[in-house]
Parts: structure tokens; sequence; C-alpha cells
């Protein structure tokens, strides 16, 4: 009898236990919830260089900020110009691109962070042999269009190098885009300039070899930016301010735990050879493609603008004070901060320990 009625006691003890843990669960899921702003993201294809979003959306930034983010793409709609209409709330650009139409409409988008901060392209060469760039001196390259951002990086690097382009070199930067790498296996120049995945893909296949790094050797150059229209950032400061930070804290947690970068670029880049993709990844994140620091410095503004400029590709003087609004950046850089994962693991337990007893104790 004594046995019985000991068993009917531990079993309402655990009952009552179980359910004050699944209350406990319930509540610390409830406190997640919270009405979600949404925000659309236009971005031309599927790239690499957007990992900081995949990881952010993969990993609940953004619905932890209160965000829901839809991404509309090139594909999607491919008449679409996102400056010219407004279809989408956010555009991801290019420091080239927007610093042209800020010169064309000052009402256009402003620079709210750095998404990626290397350019992403590579030189393929014929030979697989030691690279300096000073051995392009006299030879031909197949490039970007030089008001394209990659084509300003390269030609940026070359005059670094005292290498002035259609002098001391030959650039062929008008070749058609879909005609670029058949032309350089046909015969023409001795180094091509490529995007990542193309130029390792090439590579794989035997076409050359992935001489050097354009991203590697410029340095900090944010090729990738997020940009909001101007009547956003007045409608929707807060939710402006928590995308800024779910990006800003997937920057941080991509340098700390790199196995996040590989997870969601097989999750978004499915299209990518594997191998490349790897690859490629690897190369990115030992060259700092998504170094933390999503502010744009007012010094490379103006660089740029002044290049962009003399170069007579400008139909008007765009200004950093218009073009960029760095508010939400440092925002970010000031209020989010790396938590390492054993310490996110003990502080969850805690929290979790904590509510149980007071659960506990309230029942008692």
């Amino acid at each position: 009898m004594f046995n019985r009625k000991r068993q009917i006691i531990l079993l309402i003890i655990t009952v009552v236990l179980l359910g004050s843990g699944a209350f406990t669960f319930s509540k610390i899921m409830s406190w997640n919830r919270k009405e979600l702003t949404v925000l659309k993201v236009w971005e031309n294809e599927k790239s690499l260089q957007h990992l900081p979003i995949y990881v952010a959306m993969d990993q609940g930034f953004f619905t932890k900020a209160g965000i829901k983010l839809e991404i509309i793409s090139r594909k999607d709609q491919p008449a679409t110009d996102p400056f010219a209409k407004s279809v989408a709330d956010l555009i991801l650009t290019d420091p080239v691109e927007h610093i042209y139409r800020q010169s064309l409409n000052p009402a256009a988008p402003k620079i709210i962070a750095v998404i990626a901060a290397r350019d992403d392209t590579f030189l393929l060469g014929r030979k697989k042999e030691p690279f300096a760039w000073g051995k392009l001196k006299d030879l031909n390259l197949i490039s970007f269009p030089p008001e394209t951002s990659s084509g300003f990086a390269l030609e940026k690097i070359l005059r670094q190098k005292e290498l002035q382009p259609m002098h001391d070199l030959s650039l062929y930067n008008r070749i058609p885009l879909d005609l670029r790498l058949g032309a350089f296996k046909a015969g023409s120049g001795s180094y091509i300039q490529l995007k990542g995945p193309e130029a390792y893909m090439a590579e794989a296949n035997g076409t050359g070899y992935v001489a050097a790094s354009v991203g590697e050797e410029i340095g900090r150059y944010p090729s990738v930016l997020c940009a909001a229209w101007p009547q956003i950032l007045k409608q929707k400061p807060g939710a402006i301010q928590g995308f800024v930070n779910a990006v800003y804290k997937a920057q941080l947690w991509m340098e700390h735990e790199p196995e996040l970068c590989t997870r969601s670029a097989d999750s978004h880049l499915k299209t990518i050879d594997k191998k490349v993709r790897s690859k490629v990844l690897k190369k990115y994140i030992q060259i700092k493609m998504w170094q933390p620091d999503p502010v744009f410095e007012k010094s490379l503004f103006q660089e740029l603008q002044k290049m962009l400029d003399t170069a007579g590709l400008l139909p008007a003087t765009a200004t950093f004070s218009a073009a960029v609004d760095n508010r939400f950046s440092l925002g970010a850089k000031e209020t989010v901060k790396y938590i390492p994962k054993e310490e996110k693991e003990q502080n969850w337990l805690k929290l979790v320990n904590k509510k149980n007893q007071k659960n506990f104790l309230d029942l008692n």
C-alpha cells in the first residue's frame, strides 16, 4: 500500500515537472514571437558575396530582430530596374553602380551597410607559374569594363603597380559577358578576369590556372552594398536597424564559426559545383571577404567618386552625405557583440533552469 502511494506521488511530481518544463519552453518561445516587419530585398542574382544575408536568414537573426525578409531577384522580375521602380525596400548593389545612380538622382536609395568587403574576381592565366603583377606589362588581358565595380578594382591595382591601362598593357574590356571565356579559349589575352566560381570552374575544366586574387591584392573594397530608399529609412527605422544588426551579427558569427558559411552556401547556392563552391568559399574566407564591418568609409566613397568623375562616367557629382547613411552600421557595431558558442549554450541553460525553479516554487 505504501509503495503504491509512493509511486502515485512520484508520478504526480514527474507530471508537474514535465508540465512546468513545457510551460517554460512555451514561455521562452513566446518571448521570441514578435510582430514581424516585412522588408523586401532586391538582389540581381544569388551570389557567394551575399552570404551574410543567407547566414542571417538561416540562423534566424532577422526573425529575432522582428523582421520577415523577402528576397526578390532578377529571375523573378527580369525586366525590372530596382532603382527606377521601388519594387523593394532594400537593394544589394555595388559602389560604382550606386554612385552613378546617386549622381543621376539625389533621392536614390542610401547606402546603409557593407555586405562584402573584397572584390570577388580572379585572374586566370594560361600557364601554371608564379605570378607577379609586373609580369602583365606588354600583355593583353580580358577584363571587365572600367565602369563596373570589378573593372574599377582591377584598374586601381594596375595604377598602384605603375601599370597604365592601354599604355603598358592592353585591356579587352568590351567583349560581351557570354563571349569572354570563349574568346580566351580561342587565344585572346594572356589572362582573363573572372568571377570566383567561373574562374575555379575554368581551372577545373583545364582552361587555365587561377593566378591571382583581385580582392586579396586590393584589400578592403566594399564590393557589395545594401542601400535603402529614403522613405523606408523614415517609415521603418527600427526594422532597418534590426536588419543591419542581423547582417553584422552574421558577419561576426561567420568570422568565428566558418562552418556557418559552408552550410548556408550549400543551401542557397546549389547551382554552383560543390567542389568549386568549396574552393571559392575557402579563398573568400582567407581574404576576409565578409570582414565584419558594415560601415562605408567616407574616404573610399570620395576616391571612387573622384575617379569616376575624372573618367567622365558621372553626369553630376554625388556627395557622401546624400549617398550614405552610416547611422545604422555604427549602431550595430556599438550594440552587437559575438557570443562564443559555449557561453551562449551556458546562458540558455541558466535561463531555462532559472525559469524552471521559479515555476516549481510558484506551484508549491
